[in-house]
């Protein structure tokens, strides 16, 4: 027993260094990821409320007496709120439209073009889909480290399986008929934020080519968005692509399984030779102590495995729904119906036109 203990003594010592450094990787990683996905969002954010700063001013001055222009840009910001929204679905991966927030953001008509986009069927709880695509809101580190091995990629999706459609307008005399097409998503596909990025640049084309009256530009015969303000758009459009690829870069790219599987190893035999150790000094009172290590490791091991997909459900993931209405009542307020929008009429005195 005397030399057992020594040689656990001086396992324990060879893995002390080793373990600490595998777990402070581990729990370190985990939590930059968590704040990466942080900061990710709060440039999203960023951008949704200089995009729609600037889509209040291109509103008409009187929205009574241009209701087709009134409801075409409300759209488009409405399209703007919603895009927070469907890229927090993807990321959860609960694709398709049929989420509260969408629908009543998101016109009719686009609803109709996205209706073949395929939901995630209710009461679901499994991990994988039938596809081997991982539910990244319900799906275990281990599993998304095993769907994100360098694997054979699924056959190509035929582009031609779903027709493409336009984006009609609502019905009624006065009716909003954009010329451009919008893209429909093919029934496999489920990127609604990369294609509702398409739908805001045809929008967006609109509105720079058509003339008509605007709070920012009163007069008539000049377009709604002029060339500085729709540059400055289309960047936020750019921006919105970045955000939606580093947020995706985030949730795709788990801790690799080799390494996750050789701290797991490593904390079972670190641990498994802790009693050894201290059995000729605590006696009995070993079990506890090893016990209490055990629980210190693992729990930072678990706490590690939480934090490292930001986006999910669980209470200590980022709260990115609350964000998302915190981007929709900022709309709200712009428009001049929040609770912090009085100031919304307000005027320099140095500015203001005498009579």
């Amino acid at each position: 027993m005397p030399m057992v203990s020594s040689g656990a003594s001086s396992m324990v010592g060879i893995l002390s260094m080793v373990t600490g450094l595998m777990v402070s990787f581990r729990s370190g990683s985990s939590y930059d990821r968590w704040y990466e996905g942080r900061r990710t969002w709060a440039a999203l954010t960023s951008t949704s409320r200089s995009f729609l700063r600037l889509l209040a001013f291109a509103s008409p001055p009187n929205p009574t007496t241009k209701p087709l222009q009134a409801r075409a840009m409300n759209d488009l910001a409405q399209t703007v709120v919603a895009f927070s929204w469907a890229t927090m679905y993807r990321l959860r991966d609960q694709p398709g439209v049929d989420h509260p927030e969408l629908r009543a953001l998101l016109p009719p008509s686009l609803l109709d073009a996205y209706s073949d986009i395929p939901t995630l069927p209710p009461g679901r709880r499994s991990s994988i889909d039938g596809a081997g695509k991982v539910q990244h809101s319900s799906a275990s580190e281990s599993t998304r480290a095993l769907a994100a091995l360098n694997t054979e990629p699924l056959p190509p999706s035929d582009p031609t399986s779903a027709p493409p459609s336009t984006f009609p307008s609502n019905t009624g005399a006065q009716s909003y008929k954009p010329k451009h097409r919008f893209a429909t998503l093919p029934p496999s596909s489920t990127n609604l934020p990369l294609s509702l990025i398409r739908v805001m640049q045809a929008l967006l084309n609109e509105f720079h080519t058509a003339k008509l009256a605007s709070v920012g530009d009163p007069e008539a015969d000049t377009p709604v968005l002029d060339d500085a303000t729709f540059s400055t758009c289309i960047g936020s459009l750019n921006q919105f692509t970045e955000h939606l690829t580093a947020l995706e870069r985030i949730r795709d790219t788990p801790i690799p399984l080799i390494l996750n599987i050789h701290l797991q190893a490593l904390l079972f035999v670190y641990v498994g030779a802790v009693p050894l150790q201290l059995v000729r000094t605590l006696g009995i009172w070993c079990v506890p102590a090893t016990a209490i290590a055990c629980a210190v490791f693992y729990g930072v091991d678990r706490a590690a495995e939480e934090l490292s997909d930001p986006f999910g459900t669980e209470p200590n993931d980022l709260p990115i729904a609350k964000f998302c209405q915190q981007i929709e009542a900022e709309w709200q307020e712009m428009l001049g119906t929040g609770h912090a929008s009085q100031g919304n009429d307000w005027e320099p005195e140095s500015l203001k036109k005498e009579e």
